[in-house]
């Protein structure tokens, strides 16, 4: 018995029984407010760019400012669009003094340093003038007129800059001395500078002589009687001054030669300083400006003190010059400028 074929089954039209209407996403608006916007006061812009767009307290500062926590992509970008809360929005308002109550003290402290606004001591210290102070800030943000922050910090930066270049330079003249000391060699002047210093150790010495002849002279000018004091003293004076004149020469001359030849080859160390007399005696001002004026030509004043030149005029002159002290300081600031 054959099979009756299947009927073919009639396919439906599919009917639309509802629509779901997409919703409308709302439009996030920064009110307009009665004070300067965030992103034109230095010190907040400043404070604010120290945090991180994904920092729980910047979170606290948006919900405190629009009342929603705010994505991490713009949060900076609306709190410095920021410019008070609306004047007439008591939900806007109350939000925010709702929030400061229930905020912890630290967290008090965290918006006053962002605002520039100070922490306060004594009443002002206290959590509802604090509060206070926050508030007013948020109805009409504006300019604490403190010091700059970015400058200041711009200027401490460049401060530490200029140490850290200061300390590496030091480090490294340092580590240039101890490399020629390790090695052994010295540089190409240093002939040149010791052929000076033996010059100036010989003019020195000349210089000295000098001076005591005039100080012997001075002395034999008081013994004389005063009648003969005016002719002896004129034929003295030229006689001394055209000796003191050819030993002055002749010693230059002689210093000359004796540096001539420490230039070729390494001259030995300057002489030491004259033997102090048996019966040594203080100097007078006059001696121990001379004397203070005389150590300090080409010396490397980097490398002097006050300590050392006391000390090297005691050696000179043979006697403590502790009562001295004022006075040498005194040469020696004179000439060292």
């Amino acid at each position: 018995m054959a099979e009756e074929p299947r009927e073919k089954r009639e396919r439906k039209a599919t009917v639309e029984v509802y629509s779901v209407a997409s919703p409308t996403k709302k439009e996030f608006v920064i009110p307009e407010g009665a004070g300067t916007k965030v992103g034109d006061i230095p010190n907040v812009e400043f404070a604010l760019g120290k945090f991180r767009s994904d920092d729980e307290f910047l979170k606290t500062v948006h919900r405190l400012m629009f009342g929603t926590p705010g994505k991490a992509t713009i949060i900076k970008k609306n709190i410095r669009a920021f410019s008070g809360l609306p004047q007439d929005d008591e939900k806007a308002t109350g939000r925010a003094e709702d929030m400061l109550k229930r905020a912890f003290n630290a967290t008090l402290n965290q918006l006053l340093d962002l605002f520039d606004l100070p922490r306060g001591s004594g009443e002002e210290g206290k959590k509802e003038a604090k509060e206070k102070r926050i508030f007013d800030w948020l109805m009409k943000p504006t300019q604490s007129g403190n010091k700059n922050l970015k400058e200041a910090a711009e200027a401490k930066r460049e401060k530490a800059a200029k140490k850290r270049d200061r300390v590496a330079a030091k480090k490294e003249k340092a580590a240039s001395k101890r490399a020629k000391v390790s090695t052994g060699k010295l540089p190409d002047d240093v002939k040149a500078i010791k052929a000076e210093l033996n010059a100036l150790a010989a003019r020195q010495a000349a210089l000295l002589k000098k001076l005591e002849k005039a100080i012997e002279g001075g002395a034999k000018k008081k013994a004389a009687p005063k009648k003969k004091a005016a002719a002896e003293d004129s034929e003295d004076e030229e006689a001394s001054d055209e000796e003191e004149e050819e030993e002055e020469v002749a010693e230059e001359e002689d210093a000359e030669e004796e540096a001539a030849p420490s230039q070729k080859e390494e001259p030995p160390a300057p002489s030491p300083a004259p033997s102090t007399p048996a019966a040594p005696r203080a100097p007078t001002d006059e001696e121990l400006e001379l004397a203070v004026k005389e150590m300090l030509y080409g010396v490397n004043l980097e490398s002097v003190s006050m300590k050392k030149i006391r000390f090297d005029l005691e050696v000179k002159f043979g006697v403590a010059l502790n009562d001295k002290k004022s006075l040498i300081k005194e040469f020696a600031e004179k000439y060292l400028d």
